[in-house]
């Protein structure tokens, strides 16, 4: 499981918003790479506008000692205050997240997002808590 603030810096003049990010996902070790499915809720606040996303995610993760660099990415539905705002979100990124020990990491990730058919698009940048169960 992994929480995380949001800084969401859009294209051109538009101002700077805010939100979270949770992200579900169960780690498979496939020697020495871990393939994680899951899934993501998020929710942001920019110029009055609530952005919102849920989707089927997948993380790529490479760990080097206590040292873990990941790609991720995903697809699923996007939406924004006004309902015939709709589309399909879209997501991919990567970060790096430090493992201490078997259960807590701290670390940093940038993700590009975007909902088809809207104006939305943006690059998160935001630090990450991860919590193993």
């Amino acid at each position: 499981m992994g929480i995380g603030p949001v800084i969401l810096i859009p294209p051109g003049n538009r101002p700077i918003g805010g939100g979270l990010d949770l992200d579900l996902r169960y780690g498979i070790g496939l020697d020495p790479v871990i393939v994680a499915p899951g899934g993501r809720l998020a929710g942001y606040f920019i110029s009055g506008r609530f952005i919102g996303m849920a989707m089927p995610t997948a993380r790529l993760t490479l760990p080097v000692g206590p040292l873990a660099p990941f790609l991720s990415g995903g697809v699923g539905g996007g939406w924004i205050s006004n309902p015939s705002e709709a589309g399909v979100a879209l997501l991919g990124g990567g970060g790096l997240m430090v493992h201490f020990g078997r259960v807590f990491a701290l670390g940093v990730e940038a993700t590009y997002q975007t909902i088809t058919g809207t104006d939305f698009h943006s690059l998160a940048i935001g630090p990450s808590i991860l919590i193993g169960l």
